[in-house]
């Protein structure tokens, strides 16, 4: 079984700098820089691949999907991977509301996850500042 993870936005207009910038090596591992939708995108599948408590400093961070591509696709599975990935979603900050419809091809096995995100409308002040940190040595040995 295989699985498809879709990332759209509703409908947003405006300036999408604020979903910020990070490295990416996707897809053919060549280090680049990319922001906007993009970014938020790889963000958020991220969280949807990373099993819980797979970060050392944040235990509720991510959720894999890839866990139930070994389970039977009934109607109870694909409602609880659609609220798992609503919930993670919305951890972004830059994240206002997620909406998750999961389907299920039996020909192909492959279970497909499409969400629609609905953007914050405002930055979180960590996005908006993390351009202006300082760091300061607390004490040295």
């Amino acid at each position: 079984m295989s699985l498809n993870i879709h990332v759209s936005l509703s409908q947003h207009s405006g300036e999408l700098q604020f979903l910020g910038q990070d490295l990416t090596a996707v897809p053919d591992l060549e280090p680049m820089v990319h922001g906007g939708m993009p970014n938020l995108a790889e963000a958020i599948i991220r969280r949807l691949t990373t099993p819980r408590g797979g970060l050392f400093y944040d235990p509720d961070y991510g959720v894999d999907l890839r866990r139930y591509l070994n389970e039977a696709a009934t109607e109870e599975v694909q409602f609880e991977i659609a609220r798992l990935a609503e919930e993670q979603a919305e951890e972004d900050p830059r994240v206002a509301r997620a909406t998750a419809e999961v389907s299920f091809e039996p020909t192909t096995r492959t279970l497909t996850v499409h969400l629609t995100l609905e953007l914050a409308t405002e930055p979180s002040p960590l996005v908006t500042e993390a351009s202006n940190v300082t760091v300061e040595v607390l004490r040295a040995a």
